[in-house]
C-alpha cells in the first residue's frame, strides 16, 4: 500500500501545490509500477526516490509561505492587511506581475520534472483507452 496526495506528502498549510504533488505522485507511481512489471517491492522504493525532492521542496515552500502569511506581531498583521488591500486594488496586469514575483511555491510546482515513462505494452490484444477497445477517438 502507498499513499499519494496530501495524505502521502503532507506539504503543509497555505502552500498550495497539493494537487500538483498528487498528480505527479500518481503519474510517477504508475510509471514505476509499469517499469517494475507490477512488482511493488521494486516500484515503491523507486517511486520514493523519484518523489523525495519534490516533497522536500514543497515542505520548504510551505514553511516559507507560513512565515509570510502568518504574522507574528501587530505590525505584521497590519502590514499583511494593507498589502492585501493594495494588491486587490491594483489593475489585473500589475497585480499578476507582483504575485508572480512573490510566489515561490508556484515557481516550484511549475518547474517539476518527471521521467518520461514509456506507454504500457498492450496485453491480450486489447489496446486503446478504457471503455474504447478500438483505440481510436470515441
Amino acid at each position: 500500500m502507498t499513499l499519494v496526495g496530501d495524505a502521502g506528502y503532507c506539504p503543509g498549510p497555505a502552500v498550495g501545490g497539493s494537487t500538483s504533488l498528487a498528480v505527479v505522485g500518481a503519474y510517477v507511481l504508475a510509471g514505476e509500477l509499469a517499469r517494475a512489471g507490477g512488482n511493488h517491492e521494486r516500484a515503491f522504493p523507486a517511486y520514493e526516490r523519484a518523489m523525495v525532492e519534490h516533497v522536500r521542496g514543497s515542505r520548504a515552500a510551505a514553511l516559507s509561505a507560513a512565515k509570510t502569511l502568518i504574522p507574528t506581531s501587530r505590525l505584521g498583521v497590519l502590514g499583511l492587511a494593507q498589502g492585501a488591500r493594495l494588491i486587490s486594488a491594483l489593475p489585473a496586469g500589475p497585480s499578476r506581475a507582483l504575485v508572480r514575483l512573490t510566489t515561490k511555491s508556484a515557481r516550484l510546482y511549475n518547474s517539476m520534472t518527471v521521467d518520461d515513462y514509456p506507454p504500457p505494452a498492450a496485453s491480450g490484444g486489447r489496446g486503446g483507452l478504457a471503455g474504447n477497445p478500438g483505440g481510436g477517438p470515441g
